[in-house]
């Protein structure tokens, strides 16, 4: 499904009923299928709500407690189905990914979204007045292109806009009250985007109107609406007062006073929820002590009575905290060249030097291949080589073109090393401690500088070795 909004926020749920998503995946026999959602809007953190191996005759049946409508996706490996799920009901589908070009170049991890056959379900009509919706504004922005390109006149543009919107509001009038809904701040959205009046647009949409936070389409329009407004305040008009608001306590409820002042940000939720989306602003400035705003913003989340803004607090401050130096490295459960699984924990006691990488690109081959002479160097440091999604053929292949002879395993590409190590692409490298946190996150590449920070840390461990023998 083409959706421009690709994220939803997912609180808490402790009541209601089930969704139920069952189907066929006749190419994905014997491996993993899961139905993810996204917990907030600001940091995009995925959760996986259900999941199994699909079965011998390809079927699947996954059970989950979603938050009202909400958007969700079906993942094997790369290949990713989307919809939305709704508490209370069904939906039936089948699962066959489009074949890919294989010639054709792929960024890491990038995901192939594509429509699933809807082929029964009560979720069955609200998910396909969607596609519908989507396929017609897909089509506008496409007829529409050429006008931007030759640059003409905002007016032209926003009467092209007036006679789509009149057509589409037509078109889906006998809609669901959700996808009526998603279509209309779909369309605020690209308005937002070509023809920018924010009195209009404020007046129009968010003036006195319901919070949606479980309509992605909603949010990303709020979002796309506030980020400038916010930003601009507490950077840059009234930056000498957020300083001195940052060194003292209650931060972000002083923040949230601050920004209460502005008309457009009379509603609390989206007031907050744009606070927390500016932590990622305030942090990066040179005068701010990112440590102590990022304890504020547990407080300030553990304090909220609104789920949505609790999780997306607590989110945005684990992003920060999650490969810092001092905490906890995440576990890895890794397959070994042996098939049977071992994890990270288990090689505490001793300095980690952490090795992520792709043993089918060329580059992390030459990054590795460096690995042996730093290994024979630093005998008092551990090396781990992990193969993200690579098979255990190729696996076995580097392993005997290199010689390894270290610790070395892999893990699917579904694994959650993916977002616990905020992996954008590979090569990385980590040096964890022998309680088994960061010790240096990330470490330079063993072509770029590895060579000198293993080798501080093998001077201060014989220097630490020194001291014990001599007590």
């Amino acid at each position: 499904m083409r959706f421009i909004w690709l994220f939803l926020l997912v609180p808490f749920v402790t009541n209601g009923q089930h969704s139920i998503i069952r189907g066929v995946a006749p190419l994905s026999i014997g491996q993993e299928i899961q139905l993810r959602v996204n917990d907030d809007p600001i940091t995009q953190k995925e959760r996986v709500l259900a999941s199994q191996i699909v079965d011998v005759d390809g079927s699947f049946e996954l059970k989950a407690v979603p938050n009202g409508t909400q958007y969700a996706f079906l993942q094997v490996g790369l290949d990713c189905a989307d919809f939305f799920i709704e508490r209370d009901k069904d939906l039936e589908l089948t699962f066959v990914p489009p074949t890919q070009d294989p010639k054709k170049p792929r960024g890491f991890y990038e995901r192939n979204f594509f429509i699933p056959k809807i082929t029964g379900g009560k979720l069955a009509k609200l998910n396909g007045e969607i596609v519908a919706f989507n396929d017609s504004i897909d089509q506008f922005l496409e007829a529409l292109y050429p006008m931007l390109v030759q640059r003409r006149s905002p007016n032209v543009v926003a009467k092209e806009l007036v006679k789509f919107d009149e057509k589409v509001l037509n078109d889906f009038a006998k809609s669901e009250p959700f996808v009526q809904d998603y279509i209309a701040y779909s369309l605020a959205g690209v308005e937002q985007t070509f023809v920018t009046d924010r009195d209009r647009l404020f007046s129009k949409y968010l003036k006195d109107k319901k919070v949606q936070p479980t309509n992605p389409a909603f949010i990303d329009f709020a979002v796309q609406f506030y980020q400038g407004k916010v930003y601009n305040t507490v950077m840059v008009t009234r930056f000498e007062e957020v300083e001195k608001i940052l060194k003292g306590n209650e931060v972000f409820s002083k923040l949230d006073k601050i920004l209460a002042e502005d008309v457009e940000l009379e509603n609390l939720f989206l007031r907050r929820l744009m606070l927390i989306n500016a932590v990622n602003e305030l942090i990066a400035h040179k005068d701010v002590d990112g440590t102590k705003l990022i304890t504020e913003l547990r407080s300030f989340g553990m304090l909220s009575s609104n789920s949505y803004i609790a999780l997306s607090a607590k989110n945005t401050a684990d992003k920060f905290d999650k490969l810092k130096v001092g905490t906890m490295a995440p576990e890895i459960s890794y397959y070994g060249m042996d098939g049977e699984q071992r994890q990270l924990s288990g090689l505490q006691d001793s300095y980690v030097f952490l090795e992520l990488t792709d043993v089918s690109n060329s580059y992390c081959q030459r990054e590795t291949n460096v690995i042996p002479s730093l290994k024979d160097e630093f005998r008092n440091i551990r090396f781990l080589t992990i193969c993200v999604g690579n098979s255990q053929e190729e696996m076995e292949g580097i392993q005997k073109k290199m010689g390894i002879d270290w610790d070395f395993g892999r893990v699917p590409i579904a694994s959650s090393i993916i977002e616990d190590y905020d992996v954008k692409s590979l090569p990385l490298f980590f040096i964890v401690d022998s309680e088994g946190k960061f010790y240096k996150a990330p470490v330079s590449d063993p072509t770029k500088g590895a060579q000198q920070e293993l080798m501080a840390l093998s001077e201060m461990l014989k220097a630490k070795s020194k001291r014990r023998v001599g007590r």
